[in-house]
């Protein structure tokens, strides 16, 4: 029997059959940790991630599970910052005693566990997190998103050519940080920035110092969809009148981009997201998630990764014979070859990165387009 168990205080999930201890029999359900911001602005993608996993656990089960054996998750809050997640790393790998770890979402997230189960040898597997960091977090660290090195590099590449002076508007988060300084690295013009702390709702003196420099161009760099809203909404009110660059967060926000369509039409808005090619597999999925969900899937590029990120894992524990052996599943993450993903064929490279990188898309007043470059 399916069990949903909502845990006080820690936000615990799990899907799958649960048990209340684990055991080594391959007749027991095999626990795998999840991390993902469940409150908070970060809470939309969690609770995007939490369906998605729940959905995949769900068809496998029903299709005989791995082996024969039943797979649990088992999902913390993590809060998209490191603290929280390294504490829900912690509990998942010593209370739990999970080996793999589904996770983080956030950048932050993602780097707050790192150090644990590197030292643990515990796989950490995010579909999603995109900082430079995560390149070199540790030997059992993988990823099924692109660096957001590739990120920068389009974005300041495209500044490069048209604008010799650009101001900034950066939370103070690992993600955005970090791609605000490859953004800096790579740009040659001019840089005004101005960073923010994610409790900040009131950005109107920020925006009012960098109209003031004269700026040619903005580039927004929020962590969350939600706080991209607050900052276009001020920066309407306001009569913010250049061109907007921006992150793939923000691109990605579909909902906040139909309600200022207009105004982000009129300032000739250009954006950096990886796409998801037309494919059958994601289509699919979409699907069967709005069946089960009764609404869309939102933000189908993480989506992407999250389901790329587990099938992976489950092909790979498949494979061998012991799927607690994490040495055994690092070593078959690196020797894979052309995995047929939503993405295409990934591979991952000695750092545990993914063959993916970013694009441009510019806003035509009612979707983001390719931008041929």
């Amino acid at each position: 029997m399916k069990r949903i168990l909502f845990g006080l205080g820690m936000a615990l999930l799990t899907f799958g059959c649960q048990q209340q201890e684990t055991s080594s029999s391959s007749n027991e359900p095999l626990k795998i940790g999840a991390i993902a911001p469940m409150t908070g602005d970060g809470a939309v993608y969690g609770d995007m991630q939490q369906k998605v996993l729940q959905l995949k656990t769900e068809q496998l089960n029903q299709s005989g599970g791995l082996n024969g054996r039943e797979i649990n998750i088992v999902l913390e809050d993590g809060k998209c910052n490191p603290a929280d997640s390294s504490r829900a790393a912690q509990k998942l790998i010593g209370i739990d005693g999970v080996s793999v770890i589904l996770g983080g979402f956030c950048s932050g997230e993602t780097l707050g566990a790192a150090p644990i189960a590197e030292r643990k040898q515990v796989i950490l597997f995010t579909g999603v997190s995109s900082s430079p960091e995560i390149t070199h977090a540790g030997d059992f660290i993988f990823r099924t998103s692109p660096s957001d090195t590739t990120q920068a590099e389009v974005l300041a590449n495209y500044a490069n050519e048209n604008f010799e002076k650009i101001g900034m508007l950066a939370e103070q988060t690992d993600y955005a940080l970090a791609l605000a300084q490859t953004f800096a690295e790579k740009f040659q013009g001019e840089l005004v920035e101005e960073q923010y702390l994610s409790t900040e709702s009131d950005f109107k003196t920020r925006i009012t110092k960098l109209k003031n420099e004269n700026v040619e161009a903005l580039f927004l760099d929020p962590q969350t969809g939600p706080k991209y809203e607050i900052i276009l909404k001020q920066l309407q009110e306001q009569g913010w009148d250049t061109p907007i660059l921006q992150n793939e967060i923000a691109t990605g926000s579909t909902e906040t981009i139909a309600k200022f369509k207009d105004f982000l039409s009129e300032k000739g808005t250009v954006g950096a997201n990886f796409v998801a090619p037309d494919s059958p597999k994601l289509k699919k999925f979409m699907q069967q998630y709005s069946a089960k969900y009764n609404e869309e899937l939102p933000y189908t590029n993480y989506a992407a990764g999250i389901i790329d990120s587990f099938d992976i894992l489950m092909q790979t524990l498949q494979k061998i014979d012991d799927p607690t052996n994490t040495k055994k599943i690092r070593d078959e993450f690196y020797a894979m070859k052309n995995f047929p993903g939503i993405f295409g064929d990934l591979n991952f490279d000695e750092n545990g990165d993914v063959n993916i990188t970013y694009s441009l898309f510019k806003f035509d007043g009612e979707k983001f387009v390719l931008l041929e470059q």
